[in-house]
């Protein structure tokens, strides 16, 4: 039969099959080969009884994450708090990017939503054509516009600790108990609170979910460089033909840029996200300076 690995652990594979759940070890062709199974992988499975069985092959894969280590995912969730800690929206856009780069839909959820800025941020990636979802984990439920996109999908959560993923993933799988962190009041930053990777299963959604260890930094994706950037933020893209170097244009300033003509004097694209492009331009020039060197 075929199943889903949701989980691993103390060298056992935890293989989804419908509504049951299989303990399984992997054939050793597969423990030693450089393609072993992780998390999200469609794999074929033997069932030799008493919830166990046996891992005999992996089906091809959608796509890989490294970080977190994942495979067949469609969707990355950006969590981000409105509150404390402060949103840190250059990691939204490097997670965005990431996203782009490997071709999965991007979503944004702002949790704890009691600040005035709220409604700037939502129009701000609205606009850059994201779906942006506001809501608070502490004083509802989870909103309905997330459920909805959460349907059919394998999503990872992603984002700093202390903005809600964990909370989510309990709202979500009350049957779970997920260590769900704080704020540390001191460096109002979330505490490390996920270690692992576990998709869990929402059957009334027919759909699984990531929880990953929170992070507050991430690295740029391999093969990203100084012309291929602006191609990862959505809202640039139509600039490309546009300008008058056209895909060579790299939109920090080139004359006959369209981002500078066009794009910013009409909020095509909103100036603070242009200054985080810029930046990660910046990152990614001076890593091919290096590189060169």
């Amino acid at each position: 039969m075929v199943g889903r690995i949701i989980r691993l652990l103390a060298g056992y594979y935890f293989v989804q099959t419908g509504s049951d759940l299989l303990r399984c070890r992997a054939r050793g062709r597969l423990r030693l080969s450089e393609d072993t199974p992780c998390v999200g992988d469609l794999v074929e499975v033997t069932a030799l009884g008493g919830g166990e069985g046996v891992v005999e092959n992996i089906l091809p894969r959608r796509n890989v994450l490294e970080r977190p280590l994942v495979a067949n995912v469609s969707q990355v969730i950006v969590v981000a708090a409105m509150t404390a800690p402060e949103p840190n929206l250059i990691l939204v856009d490097r997670i965005l990017v990431a996203a782009e780069a490997l071709k999965l839909r991007g979503v944004i959820f702002f949790n704890k939503t009691d600040l005035q800025r709220r409604e700037e941020l939502k129009g701000m990636y609205e606009t850059a054509g994201y779906l942006v979802i506001l809501g608070s984990l502490t004083c509802g439920n989870v909103p309905s516009e997330l459920l909805d996109a959460l349907r059919g999908q394998i999503s990872v959560l992603a984002g700093q600790s202390g903005v809600g993923k964990s909370s989510l993933i309990r709202r979500l799988c009350p049957e779970t108990k997920p260590v769900v962190g704080d704020v540390s009041a001191k460096t109002r930053h979330g505490r490390h609170t996920t270690r692992h990777v576990e998709l869990h299963y929402l059957p009334d959604y027919d759909a699984y979910v990531a929880d990953t260890p929170g992070f507050s930094r991430m690295d740029l994706p391999l093969g990203l460089n100084s012309q291929t950037l602006a191609e990862h933020f959505p809202e640039m893209r139509l600039a490309r033909e546009r300008c008058r170097f056209g895909g060579d244009c790299q939109h920090s300033g080139e004359p006959g840029c369209a981002v500078h003509s066009q794009l910013l004097p009409s909020r095509a694209i909103a100036p603070e996200r242009y200054k985080r492009y810029l930046a990660l331009l910046d990152e990614v020039r001076q890593h091919e300076r290096r590189r060169y060197k």
